[in-house]
């Protein structure tokens, strides 16, 4: 099996739009923050067609293709917000392979006080909660040229020197300054701000400021001032590759989670957007499962009527959890942004809030309008780009997990499956893992890790299933056991689960072996599938084959890291 056949299935269903990229490895360790213009163009230029690296990168991107395992995109509006979400979560998430964009600068802004008697223009890379304080940008590149720009436009005060000294300098000599430092009155003054709120509204119109130097350009051309004439050319280019708005910097130290649950049929999931110092600096997600009571269609008059109440509290729910999630967390938001959410639900989540989580709760918003409503469509739409592609993949998991089910004539629905493995060394440091695959993922908070005593492979899988079978009042029998090995751990399952009265299936996967030895070259070894009466070897490329080693893999993965933690300890 392909240790990134899920990375391949990822890379058929890129999204072709601005946004960024994520590259994490086995361990789910992040490696590399980029983005791009096309997310599909770009990533896809990373491998070769066997997801080998490609050799127009340099080795170290090479060895760092090498190591990825799974990827994940974030979808935003357009390549500038892409670039500063890129810079945001590089400097919050520092992953290993990224050198630039790792210190504590950020792309410029341009900003200007107008509580002072003399404002004017600064670029700064940092924003302060000061009063008075506009900022404008971020621009990834040309903010020296717009400010210049508007020196061409408007006699502004250029430097701070020019407000300490008591002549009028150069600027004034060229017209293009009023001259405050030597004829500072109230009527100047009063001209300087009407000045200074026409720089502003030029400010906030990138397509007037174009329309403005248009004019100059063409004034300085017919004058032969040609230097002048191409510096204009090149801010009308510069203000035409940004954007009016960015969603991803509000331009001030704004700290606030962003919640959106999303829902298609029987899946959701929640995306959490972290709003730190006024920019989106991480995303987290989670996928679930809708399960509908056996009895509630008794309460239901219809179908459509069933589907809408137990959404609308499965949404109550979900959001109410997350909340307490993050109060847990002690998170540094002063506001969470609520997105997709009916206005009964939300009444009734302040509600709860307030009675359960007191003074301690974030003020929560439902956004109407404005730059927190922007937030939360982002939210929506990277959650539901997620879950559609989660769907897509599910749809995969589960006709090869029928196609199983066929072949070995299990007799129920297979969709909760858990998986046993054994580790030792010689006899000593024994241990067990368990993990567990439910509803199309890994559910790791259903893991087990056990401590055997027993001296060979067929005791120690017998305690280990017991100590199983003990549980399950607290943690329901799954529909599939998959066992690492043969017909012996069959038959010691198939007995306990008979004691148990669990109507659970049982399968095994078990190792070619050549000379005694468990033989594992890649892409030739041959594992042996087997149920209680029935046994396969499968081509190398089944699919089903695959699914099956992927689930003994992760099983092997828990157990083996236990054992080494256990035995340095023992060591130690």
């Amino acid at each position: 099996m392909c240790d990134k056949e899920h990375l391949a299935k990822q890379l058929q269903e890129l999204p072709s739009k601005a946004g960024i990229y994520q590259y994490y490895d086995k361990d789910n360790k992040l490696l590399y923050v980029g983005k791009a213009k096309n997310l599909k163009k770009r990533i896809l230029s990373y491998f070769n067609k066997d997801l080998s690296p490609s050799v127009r990168h340099s080795p170290r991107i090479q060895y760092m293709i090498a190591q990825t395992y799974t990827l994940q995109t974030f979808v935003v509006e357009n390549e500038k917000d892409a670039l500063i979400l890129e810079n945001s979560f590089i400097k919050s998430q520092n992953p290993k392979y990224n050198i630039l964009l790792r210190d504590d600068k950020t792309y410029p802004y341009i900003c200007i006080n107008t509580k002072e008697k003399y404002p004017r223009f600064v670029i700064t890379r940092r924003i302060e909660s000061k009063r008075g304080n506009i900022y404008f940008g971020p621009y990834p590149r040309g903010a020296k040229e717009i400010l210049n720009s508007l020196y061409e436009i408007f006699p502004l005060v250029q430097q701070a020197s020019c407000l300490k000294g008591r002549r009028a300098c150069l600027y004034y000599q060229i017209e293009k300054c009023l001259g405050v430092c030597e004829f500072d009155s109230q009527q100047i003054q009063a001209k300087y701000h009407t000045i200074i709120r026409e720089a502003i509204k030029l400010m906030k119109n990138k397509y007037q400021m174009q329309k403005e130097l248009s004019k100059y350009m063409l004034d300085f051309a017919s004058k032969e001032l040609f230097e002048q004439a191409q510096n204009c050319k090149n801010c009308i280019e510069i203000l035409n590759e940004l954007e009016h708005f960015s969603t991803l910097d509000l331009k001030k130290p704004y700290y606030a989670d962003t919640l959106s649950f999303v829902i298609q049929g029987k899946e959701g999931i929640l995306l959490k957007l972290f709003i730190r110092d006024g920019k989106v600096a991480s995303t987290h997600h989670v996928f679930m499962r809708l399960n509908i009571p056996k009895n509630y269609r008794d309460t239901a008059t219809s179908k459509h009527q069933e589907s809408c109440l137990q959404t609308d509290e499965f949404e109550l729910e979900v959001y109410t959890q997350a909340l307490l999630k993050i109060m847990q967390d002690k998170t540094l938001a002063k506001e969470i942004i609520i997105a997709n959410i009916t206005d009964s639900n939300f009444t009734k989540l302040q509600h709860i809030t307030q009675h359960s989580l007191q003074d301690s709760i974030p003020k929560l918003i439902a956004p109407k309008k404005g730059h927190k409503l922007q937030l939360a469509k982002l939210a929506n739409l990277n959650a539901l780009y997620l879950l559609n592609n989660r769907q897509k993949f599910c749809v995969e998991e589960n006709t090869i997990i029928d196609s199983i089910a066929e072949l070995f004539l299990l007799k129920r629905e297979i969709s909760s499956i858990e998986v046993f493995d054994t580790s030792h060394h010689g006899g000593s440091f024994c241990v067990g893992a368990m993990i567990s695959y439910v509803d199309n993922g890994f559910c790791k908070e259903q893991y087990r890790h056990y401590n055997l005593s027993g001296k060979d492979e067929y005791s120690q899988m017998r305690e280990m299933l017991t100590r199983r079978a003990l549980s399950f009042n607290s943690l329901s029998p799954p529909d599939l056991w998959l066992l690492d090995g043969g017909q012996a751990q069959i038959n010691i399952a198939l007995e306990i689960l008979e004691s148990s009265n669990a109507n659970t299936e049982v399968l095994a996967i078990a190792k070619e072996k050549r000379d005694f030895k468990a033989y594992r070259a890649k892409a030739a070894a041959k594992d042996i599938l087997r149920s209680k009466d029935l046994e396969f070897r499968l081509d190398s490329k089944d699919s089903r084959l695959h699914f099956l080693q992927k689930l003994r893999d992760e099983a092997h993965r828990f157990a083996i890291t236990f054992h080494r933690h256990k035995k340095t300890k023992g060591i130690h």
